[in-house]
Parts: C-alpha cells; structure tokens; sequence
C-alpha cells in the first residue's frame, strides 16, 4: 500500500483524542481526515461515501463494541485496514478484535507515536523501531546558545523525577558540559569510557559510569575531550545499547559537523529543534528543512525567544522555513536561570513561565495530556 495513495479516515470520541489525531496527521502530511463520532457514524460514512485504505474507530469504554463492530464489517472490503480505538486495557479484548480482523487496537489517551507507527506499518513502510528499545530523543539547538541543553537537562529531570521514566542523558559536547550545572551536580565525566567500549556495555558498566542524579536520571558527559573520527561508529553502538537499558535515551547534540552525530539524528525517534529566532538559526533552520519530512520520526519545533522582540525572525517565517508549526515558545526569563544556579536546581522544579513551557514541551514529548 504507497503512502502516497493512502486515504485514512478517523472518527474520535472526544477532543483530546482529535487533537491528538490532528498531531499525528501534520507528522504523516495531511494524509488522515479526522472528525468527531462514534463507531455508528463512521459505519453510516461507508455507507454515503465507501470505505478508505484505513479506517480508524473510536471504541470508547468499548461498550457494546463487538455488534457495532459486526454491524460496521458489512461494509469494509477486504483489503481495508481497521484500527480501533478504546479506553480497555485488555489483552483478551486485543487477541479477540485480531482474531475478528482488526488491524490493530490501541488504547486512549493515545501515544502518538506508537499509533503513527502503526499507520505507517499498514502502509506498507519498512520501520526501523526494534522491540525491547527505548525511544531516542535528539535536541538539536539551530545555532550556539539557543538553550538546547536547557531543554534537554529540564525535559531529562521532568520524565525521570516526576513521569517515573528510566531516563539516560548524554551530552555529545565532550569539551565542556553545562548539564551538571543545570541538574545542580558535581562534575564526574564518564562519556568517554562508555564511547571507547560501546561493545561492552551492559547493565554493569552503566552502573558504574552514570552519574546518579536521581535513581530513574543517569547523566553521561565528559570533557575536555572530542568525539573520534577514526572510529565514527562508536556514538551509534553506545546510543543503541544504552537503548537496551533505558526506557528514554536523551541526546543533546551540540552541532552537526561530525558524521557520527547526523547519524543518530538520522536514527531518533523525535527531535528536538531549538530556534532563537536570530537570522542564523532561521538559516539553519531552512537548510535543514528535508529532515523534517522523515514521517517514521518525530519533530518538534520550539521558538526560543530569548533575544529583543525587533531583532526577531517572526514565527511564520520559521514556521514557513521549517514546514512544520511551532509546537511551544519559551519566554525568556534571567532570572529563573539565576535562581536554579544559585540554587544547584534543575530550572523546572521552580514557578517561573519558561519552568511552564519547559513542562508543557515534557507533556507534548511523552504524549501525556494536561491536567
């Protein structure tokens, strides 16, 4: 099945499902056609207008849902691919909806990204994701001093201490480090040791080369040091080992000059964009446009305004730029950063706004809604 012919047709219950639906339909380019209703509306939209390559239906408590089920299969042909949504966690239920010909069945609130996989898998795409590995996140600053490390540092501390995720940061900025700084720790390097036995490492070896900022957030960096490019294959085995032993696996990338650090980018499940809103970032921003049409991938732009508001590229300009909308703003705020230094505290564990778009940015990350 192309993803290039593919029509998918969603019904969803309620507006948080929508809305999530409406994400996942700007990540696979417009290609799902999303509305409210229940499985009774999507039967009598078949009826009016004939079945799409995939239809996805909202089960709801899944009351009922074998006869509205039943009642709907008189008119799916065949070939089109039926995915169902509901609020039962069940794996009875699931074994029973594959066992009547259901594609597959995901639970509500949705994750975004397993659903987009999933799309992707009935379209007929070769996925790269393996089972038993955890998802990779790349924060990529558009130009130096964007507050890539900020993100990253507040995101890592947000979905370890408090979302209760197993959580690795790795700084790939090998000179200088400004996490321990940011988490409020002492300097203990341990990147490079991991980095020069990427082949070795097991749950051992992470023990003893993390630094233990909680017990779910382990931070890796090190410095006065650089990446090699004799053995460019290092970052990559490291990365997909440490994605053996941790459910989130974040990397802040510094630049994109060494071909080891375009590779993991190449291979993350969602990255990060920070852009200043300065002429350099906007030009970055647009060099770099093609990677945003990665559909297996995740990209999340962020508007970082933390320069005078007439020396600012609009937003629509990047947005334009980018081919992707601006999914949170961070305010600039000195002195919340002041504070968290003074302090020795990661910046969110305050009341300021950008600790508010921080968490925010975390929510969006993990696909968790607001409370």
């Amino acid at each position: 099945m192309s993803s290039e012919k593919t029509n998918i047709l969603a019904f969803a219950l309620n507006k948080t499902t929508l809305e999530a639906l409406h994400a996942i339909n700007l990540e696979l380019a417009g290609s799902l056609q999303c509305q409210l209703g229940d499985i009774n509306k999507a039967t009598q939209t078949l009826i009016e207008q004939g079945a799409p390559d995939i239809l996805i239906v909202d089960g709801g408590q899944c009351l009922q849902l074998e006869s509205a089920l039943l009642a709907l299969s008189e008119y799916c042909p065949p070939q089109m691919k039926l995915i169902v949504l509901g609020e039962k966690t069940d794996l009875s239920l699931y074994r029973n909806l594959l066992f009547a010909g259901v594609s597959d069945y995901h639970t509500t609130p949705l994750d975004q990204d397993v659903l987009r996989l999933s799309i992707l898998h009935l379209q007929g795409k070769k996925l790269n994701k393996v089972l038993r590995q955890g998802r990779t996140i790349c924060v990529i600053g558009c130009a130096g001093g964007t507050g890539a490390s900020t993100v990253a540092s507040n995101l890592a501390w947000i979905m370890g201490q408090e979302q209760k995720q197993r959580v690795a940061l790795l700084d790939f900025d090998l000179f200088h480090s400004q996490h321990p700084i940011l988490l409020g720790m002492d300097y203990e390097p341990s990147l490079n040791n991991l980095l020069n036995n990427a082949q070795r490492i097991d749950a051992t070896l992470l023990m003893h080369s993390a630094q233990q900022v909680s017990p779910n957030l382990h931070l890796f960096y090190d410095q006065n040091s650089h990446l090699s490019f004799e053995h460019i294959e290092q970052p990559e085995l490291c990365v997909k080992a440490m994605a053996e032993h941790y459910g989130t696996v974040i990397l802040d990338i510094p630049d994109l000059r060494h071909p080891a650090l375009l590779k993991m980018l190449d291979q993350a499940d969602i990255c990060i964009w920070i852009n200043d809103a300065s002429l350099s970032g906007f030009r970055y921003i647009d060099k770099l446009r093609h990677r945003f049409s990665n559909q297996e991938q995740r990209n999340l732009l962020v508007y970082n305004a933390s320069r005078q508001a007439k020396a600012r590229i609009p937003k629509a300009e990047i947005e334009r730029a980018a081919t992707i909308k601006i999914c949170c703003e961070l305010p600039f705020d000195d002195k919340a950063f002041l504070n968290a230094e003074s302090q020795g505290t990661p910046l969110v564990k305050g009341k300021s706004k950008l600790a508010k778009q921080l968490r925010s940015l975390a929510l969006q990350v993990s696909n968790v809604q607001e409370g």
